[in-house]
């Protein structure tokens, strides 16, 4: 058998370099990283057998992240935490999850895990070609309920991510105000407790972290003073 191939997302610096550390001990060639974005980008760069993910703390973002793993890839999914209840761990599995390690964790007990999961996994399988780079702009579909990237990744929106989108894209390049997003939401039935500025930039951060769970650079860059641009037409 080859050398066993992993990726370990966590936030814990500390946790990232023990496992990581405990897992080249065992044999297994292991790189650390500390977002999901990061970890998508890794993917699409470099064949991989199985991820580590520590979900302790992101929730319902964790579940996702586990669920797109699972169907876009045949990877190993390893979740692990501090703060892994049995529900989580049962949501885990369901979303595709192949084993989770709950508190207390012993390094060695997860490269016992990655190994025996390492028995079973596709031989010499390649993580990159899921993630080919696509020529392309970013656009609109199902009649604006779904932001589609280069790559072919999909977003899909609430209504009032749908109006900010839609809005940015219709200008791209160009700053679009707090004020002038907060009237579109208002206009078009968002409703006025969503369209202060406050509202407007926590549902752009919300969009940048469906992004990065999708495994894309959401390119809405932040205009100080302004607004926002949507930059990638």
């Amino acid at each position: 058998m080859n050398q066993l191939r992993v990726l370990m997302m966590s936030p814990d610096e500390a946790a990232r370099n023990t496992a990581v550390s405990a897992l080249l001990q065992a044999g297994i060639s292991a790189r650390g990283c500390s977002t999901s974005l990061e970890l998508f980008g890794l993917l699409s760069n470099g064949t991989y057998d199985a991820v580590v993910l520590n979900v302790g703390t992101l929730g319902e973002v964790g579940y996702a992240l586990v669920a797109r793993l699972h169907g876009s890839s045949s990877l190993g999914i390893v979740v692990m935490g501090n703060n892994l209840s049995l529900d989580t761990r049962l949501r885990c599995l369901q979303s595709g999850a192949d084993a989770c390690l709950p508190p207390p964790q012993d390094p060695r007990e997860l490269a016992c895990i990655l190994l025996a999961l390492a028995r079973r996994l596709p031989a010499g399988q390649d993580t990159a070609t899921a993630e080919e780079p696509v020529m392309g702009q970013w656009e609109l579909r199902d009649q604006g309920w779904t932001l589609a990237a280069p790559s072919g990744a999909t977003i899909s929106l609430s209504a009032n991510e749908r109006l900010i989108v839609r809005s940015l894209l219709e200008v791209a390049g160009r700053a679009v105000g707090r004020n002038e997003l907060g009237d579109e939401l208002r206009v078009e039935g968002g409703g006025a407790r969503s369209s202060g500025s406050r509202s407007i930039d926590v549902i752009v951060s919300r969009l940048r972290r469906k992004a990065e769970l999708a495994g894309v650079m959401l390119p809405i860059r932040t205009v100080y003073g302004s607004g926002y641009l949507f930059a990638d037409q």
